[in-house]
């Protein structure tokens, strides 16, 4: 029964009240039997997925029966299988067309290339962006991390910025990475953009932009 990245402590005495509904992300086992050795009473610990835009809770089964297995992991990616948008000295939403996993459909919510994440908590971004230049012109480009705010503008997210240098047509493939947690409110949405700070234009490559995003808490 392995536990993946969690210390779990769990206590209880007779002047305890009854164990809370505890919300839980990153445990990952098939059932967690407790034994409470003052009433001598057992039960059995499963993971609850009815509630999925809450991303499914833990709960204390007071039975030694009707265990489920735990799937807590919250996590989305997609990618660009079709590539071609072309980058130039404006900003431009490059694609993201092809969703690979999605664990909780009601949280993340993948639309024209946006993603909109429908439950609060800690979040990890991680993306790449590969381009291909079509000159011999020496070109630098930026791809940034954008949320929309429910109800607002999409705006650049501080220290979620990466770029990619492109030399010449042959050999023109370059990529941009980036890696940043932040916090996220209900509704918020999500893009991808980029844009050509110097020389020409380039074109987003297929199978070779990526968003990954995972919820840590």
């Amino acid at each position: 029964m392995p536990l993946s990245g969690v210390a779990v402590s769990i206590g209880r005495n007779t002047f305890d009240p009854p164990a809370p509904v505890v919300p839980v992300f990153d445990i990952h086992a098939r059932s967690l039997v407790l034994h409470d050795s003052g009433s001598d009473a057992s039960g059995i610990l499963t993971y609850n997925a009815q509630a999925d835009n809450q991303g499914g809770r833990l709960e204390l089964i007071p039975s030694m029966s009707g265990a489920q297995p735990i799937v807590t992991a919250v996590l989305f990616d997609a990618y660009e299988a079709a590539g071609g948008t072309t980058v130039t000295t404006s900003l431009t939403t490059i694609g993201l067309d092809t969703q690979r996993i999605n664990s909780h459909t009601a949280i993340f919510v993948l639309s024209a290339d946006t993603v909109q994440i429908n439950q609060a908590g800690t979040y990890i971004f991680e993306f790449r962006a590969s381009f291909d230049s079509t000159t011999t012109t020496r070109t630098n480009a930026r791809t940034e991390l954008q949320r929309q705010i429910a109800g607002g503008s999409f705006a650049a997210i501080t220290g979620a910025g990466a770029f990619s240098y492109h030399r010449t047509t042959a050999n023109g493939e370059g990529t941009a990475c980036c890696k940043v947690i932040i916090e996220v409110d209900v509704a918020d949405t999500f893009r991808l953009q980029s844009i050509v700070l110097a020389g020409s234009n380039v074109t987003q490559l297929a199978n070779a932009t990526s968003l990954t995003i995972r919820k840590l808490k």
